[in-house]
């Protein structure tokens, strides 16, 4: 059982290794440990991990958007948290288990043995809907901090985009582009969270244009009720008659 360590804090993973050591299983491999979000999801493609013993705060890229992002074939997720009134009731399937901070190494080798099992029955582990990680954030009474770079796609990995380079996100069968004068990676996120997540920075323009306010250059009206935006780039975006009153109002704030 290979396992991966990622957690921001240099005592947390050497606590967790040494925990590991203690516990001595046989077939438990510490195959390395990553600092930040970035580095967990290189790690994982390069050492193919069975486990992830996965912190959920974290600075830009926390424990839910590795799960997110996590390659094929994705390792089973246990989550380290502070939190944990009710927090198995948010998990699904695809939840293996999690250990409260300060992790006991009774907690940590009974959840091991649960990753055990499960790698045992040969039962892939399927990707974190959206959904599902939202409902387990809120058991765990987890509030994301506003990020101010967001992970997108880049070659066969990932990178952090600064947001303020970002134009506009834009929605186009089932995939949300983010838009910046040098190119439009992939963005792994729904119209509707990244509106949520940077309230007050963007304004939902029509269903499938989300708008960075500080790249909005004019707004005018079109005569049916409708509205057209111009960004910096002189892009222009088309405003629903739906949204176009709370856009003028959102811009004028």
């Amino acid at each position: 059982m290979r396992i991966l360590i990622v957690d921001d804090e240099a005592a947390a993973r050497t606590r967790l290794a040494s925990l590991i050591e203690e516990i001595d299983a046989a077939g438990i491999e510490l195959v390395g440990e990553a600092a930040d979000g970035v580095r967990a999801l290189e790690l994982v493609r390069q050492a193919r991990p069975d486990v992830l013993l996965l912190d959920i705060t974290m600075p830009e890229v926390d424990g839910f958007d590795v799960a997110r992002h996590l390659p094929e074939p994705r390792p089973l997720i246990i989550f380290q948290t502070a939190h944990h009134e009710f927090a198995l009731q948010a998990f699904d399937h695809d939840a293996l288990d999690y250990v409260v901070k300060p992790v006991r190494r009774e907690r940590l080798a009974q959840a091991l043995e649960r990753a055990r099992t499960r790698l045992e029955s040969v039962r892939p582990a399927s990707g974190w809907e959206p959904e599902a990680l939202s409902r387990l954030g809120s058991a765990l009474g987890y509030q994301p901090a506003r990020p101010t770079r967001l992970l997108v796609r880049h070659r066969a990995g990932h990178r952090l985009l600064p947001l303020s380079d970002v134009l506009r996100f834009s929605a186009a069968d089932a995939v949300v582009y983010a838009h910046t004068t040098a190119g439009s990676p992939i963005a792994d996120y729904t119209l509707a969270e990244l509106e949520a997540r940077f309230t007050g920075a963007f304004v939902r323009a029509s269903r499938s244009d989300l708008v960075n306010i500080s790249h909005v250059d004019r707004i005018a009206g079109n005569g049916d009720g409708s509205s057209t935006l111009t960004l910096s780039d002189r892009t222009e975006v088309h405003v629903s008659r739906r949204r176009a009153a709370e856009v003028r109002d959102v811009l004028g704030r």
